[in-house]
C-alpha cells in the first residue's frame, strides 16, 4: 500500500503491484523513480487504510491522520453530510483529473491538481515522460465520496489503470482501489493526494 505524489505514479505503481500480486512489503520498500515503474513519497504508508502519519509532498495534511475507510476491502459507504451542490463540483473535478491525463493534455492536468499537494514541476516532468512513452488510460468505477469537510473530501474508486507502449503497442492492464484526497481551494476542488493499493491476481 502506498500514498502517492502523482497520478503517473500511481499508473506506474498499479502496473508493478498487479506483478508482485499484492506483496505489501515489497511494495513499501521500493522507492524509485519514473524509470524503474515507481513514483512515491517514501515517507509513510496506509495503515490499513484507516490511519496514516506519513506526508505529502513534504507537508503533512489532515488526511494523514485520517483516511475515511479501509482500502483492504470492506463496505464502502457514501459520507451522508454532502452537500448536492459541492457533492457536484468535487465529482466533476475528479473526472476533469482523470479526462485530462486520459487525453494527454499535461496543462490541463496539472490545473487539477493542487500545489499544496504535488510539485508542480516535478508532476509536469514526469508525466511528459511517461506519456512520451506509453498512452495511459483510468477507468474509475463506484465513484463514492467517503469523507466530507468543506476544506477537503475523499473520493473512493475502483480504478482500472491500462498503459499501452507506444512503440511495441504492448498493453498493460491491472486494478486496484484508490482513495484521491480532494482540497478545496478558493471554491475549486483540485487532487491533493492519492492512497491505492492494487488488486492481487488470481493465483
Amino acid at each position: 500500500m502506498k500514498k502517492l505524489t502523482g497520478l503517473v505514479g500511481m499508473a506506474a505503481l498499479a502496473l508493478m503491484l498487479s506483478a508482485c500480486t499484492g506483496d505489501d512489503d515489497s511494495a513499501q520498500k521500493n522507492s524509485g523513480s519514473i524509470d524503474d515503474g515507481e513514483r512515491t513519497n517514501e515517507n509513510g504508508s496506509i495503515d490499513h487504510g484507516v490511519k496514516d502519519k506519513g506526508e505529502t509532498g513534504g507537508k503533512e495534511t489532515k488526511e494523514d491522520d485520517d483516511i475515511g475507510f479501509s482500502l483492504d476491502g470492506g463496505s464502502i459507504e457514501e459520507a451522508a453530510d454532502v452537500p448536492a451542490e459541492q457533492k457536484q463540483s468535487i465529482v466533476a473535478a475528479f473526472n476533469r483529473y482523470i479526462d485530462t491525463l486520459n487525453e494527454g493534455d499535461v496543462d490541463a492536468y496539472l490545473e487539477t491538481l493542487s500545489a499544496d499537494g504535488y510539485d508542480l514541476d516535478e508532476e509536469r516532468a514526469a508525466t511528459e515522460q511517461l506519456l512520451a512513452t506509453y498512452e495511459l488510460t483510468r477507468t474509475p468505477e463506484d465513484i463514492t465520496i467517503v469523507k466530507y469537510s468543506d476544506e477537503e473530501a475523499q473520493v473512493f474508486t475502483t480504478m482500472e489503470t491500462a498503459m499501452k507502449d507506444k512503440e511495441s503497442g504492448k498493453e498493460e492492464v491491472s486494478a486496484g482501489r484508490q482513495v484521491t484526497v480532494m482540497a478545496n481551494e478558493n471554491g475549486k476542488w483540485k487532487a491533493k493526494a492519492v492512497h491505492y493499493i492494487g488488486d492481487p491476481e488470481p493465483k
